[in-house]
């Protein structure tokens, strides 16, 4: 944690902790002596990754909440090629429940996953979120974002938060 001249700089620290954060999530497994099932930590892991797409969705496809998370869709950063449909899932049954009540929709589930997996599967119309793929295109959406600092330059998203400071 360091203070910082701008928001550039600021996002320099703040993208790459986040992504290390989750990574430490999902690799921690859980004491089945203490916890009622082996796993991660999956909701924070699950919390931090939505967060990233959701910051740099922000920058990039602007507009309101919602708008951010078609950065799941766009080529330079996710690529993921999700229905309009499971864009809206990404972000109404996992993202807004668990940032703002700690839970997702009851057919909404995580996954550890494995690399090769896809990021939202479908089975039986129970969703899954596989994290270890989320993480790894997560890493690469962090690296377009943050190595293209033109992006920064006259957006709205900085002007409206230099607004509030």
């Amino acid at each position: 944690m360091a203070i910082h001249p701008n928001l550039q700089s600021m996002l320099n620290e703040s993208l790459p902790e986040m992504l290390l954060v989750a990574k430490y999530c999902i690799e921690f497994q859980k004491d089945t002596n203490i916890w009622r099932a082996p796993g991660c930590y999956g909701y924070p892991a699950a919390l931090l990754l939505l967060s990233i797409a959701d910051s740099i969705g922000s920058y990039i496809e602007q507009g309101n909440v919602e708008n951010h998370f078609k950065i799941f869709n766009n080529n330079d950063y996710y690529g993921l090629n999700l229905s309009d449909e499971e864009v809206k899932i990404m972000f109404d049954n996992y993202r807004n429940l668990l940032s703002h009540h700690t839970v997702m929709s009851t057919n909404a589930g995580l996954n550890i996953g494995s690399p090769n997996d896809h990021i939202l599967q479908n089975q039986n119309g129970r969703y899954w979120l596989n994290l270890v793929p989320f993480y790894n295109i997560s890493v690469k959406a962090v690296n377009s974002f943050l190595n293209n600092p033109e992006i920064l330059r006259n957006n709205q998203t900085i002007l409206n938060i230099y607004k509030k400071s």
